[in-house]
């Protein structure tokens, strides 16, 4: 353990960068390609700004499998590891997230290009060099990403992909008054703005369900009774259970399959309100202000709602808007407070998480020569 960690940081910005200047080259190749002999705009069909956004996404998505595989060598033994049905959905929810944010991100950013600098077009070769260098960003970043991946940098993934993939469909919705209706109406057409708000809603649900692996295993580690392991079980069944139910408000678009629509986004803000009556049942560490956070969250959504459904205040978007941010606020706040449990139980004592055990497997590496000149043979 202690050769393998003894360079560890060094050998993944190396690495980092090895996946990055490939990414470059196949980018760039495949722009220099696909560009042929005439110039190219910078946003639009067939531009330098698609070829990029679905190449990093490629790439970024392929960066993230590599730097999963290789953070799992060094995953210590003494803590189960997840089944390997498990391993393939939360590396697929990571791999597609990581994708989506390129895709979206390139694409939005490419389009302000093009509009700072209305009319210019690429030659060939400054595409492919600017195509490449999108794509070795997007590998490299993806890969540091992955390799040491925990819950709050999937937390951070999750906040940001949910961002990036509104924003975009609010920005390309053909219809700009679609608000007047309700969120749900960006995925009820068939065009870019559908398409990024669907795909945005199924995705994050898979990385809500990696979350809840991800948000757990350090209690999962520590729990040394039935009960202890049910409150667990129960916990990261509920953070499932709302993947799931986001994923699926997407999978039935509203115009489509109303009923199931609704069931689903209605039953998210159900299981959040069990899960925020429960948690101090489920989670006896987490502090008291965490506790109250999520009665004064529950308290806003309900309030939201009465102000539309029996006074029409404001409408349905509001309501979605408040509803989605407050519940998505909470969860991320959640890790923050399981890594704190945690903390507290390495500081008693009590058996810790993976994290905390690489920090005191790091710890005794360092003072590995002391701890033999006190102890011995």
């Amino acid at each position: 353990m202690t050769d393998h960690n003894k360079h560890a940081a060094v050998t993944s910005e190396s690495q980092a960068l090895g996946v990055g200047a490939g990414a470059f080259f196949l980018l760039g190749v495949a722009a220099f390609l696909l560009a042929g002999r005439e110039p190219v705009p910078l946003a639009g069909r067939g531009s330098a700004g698609d070829i990029a956004a679905v190449g990093t996404a490629v790439v970024g998505a392929a960066a993230v499998v590599i730097g999963l595989l290789r953070g799992r060598r060094f995953e210590p033994k003494e803590f189960p590891s997840a089944s390997r049905t498990r391993r393939i959905i939360d590396t697929a929810a990571l791999a597609l997230a990581h994708g989506s944010i390129f895709l979206l991100g390139w694409l939005a950013l490419f389009s302000i290009f093009q509009r700072a600098f209305q009319g210019a077009v690429l030659y060939p070769l400054a595409a492919a060099i600017l195509v490449g260098t999108a794509g070795a960003l997007s590998a490299y970043f993806a890969y540091l990403s992955a390799v040491s991946m925990n819950a709050y940098r999937l937390a951070a993934v999750l906040a940001v992909f949910l961002v990036t993939g509104v924003l975009t469909s609010m920005l390309t919705a053909e219809n700009p008054l679609w608000w007047q209706e309700h969120l749900s109406a960006l995925g009820a057409t068939s065009d870019v703005s559908g398409v990024a708000f669907n795909v945005t809603l199924i995705v994050a649900g898979a990385v809500v369900t990696t979350l809840a692996g991800y948000a757990t295993r350090t209690l999962e580690a520590a729990a040394g009774t039935a009960s202890a392991r049910r409150s667990v079980g129960i916990l990261q069944g509920g953070i499932v259970l709302i993947g799931v139910l986001l994923a699926c408000v997407g999978i039935f678009p509203v115009d489509e399959r109303f009923g199931l629509h609704t069931a689903a986004a209605s039953g998210m803000a159900v299981v959040f309100g069990v899960l925020v009556v429960r948690i101090r049942t489920l989670v006896p560490g987490v502090s008291a202000t965490f506790a109250s956070l999520g009665w004064v969250f529950l308290a806003v959504i309900v309030a939201a709602a009465v102000l539309y459904f029996p006074l029409g205040y404001y409408n349905l978007t509001a309501v979605e808007l408040i509803a989605g941010a407050l519940v998505f606020a909470w969860l991320i706040v959640l890790i923050r407070q399981l890594a704190a449990v945690d903390a507290d139980q390495a500081a008693a004592g009590r058996p810790a998480g993976p994290q905390t055990q690489r920090a005191g497997t790091s710890a005794r590496s360092a003072g590995a020569g002391t701890d033999r000149t006190d102890t011995g043979p």
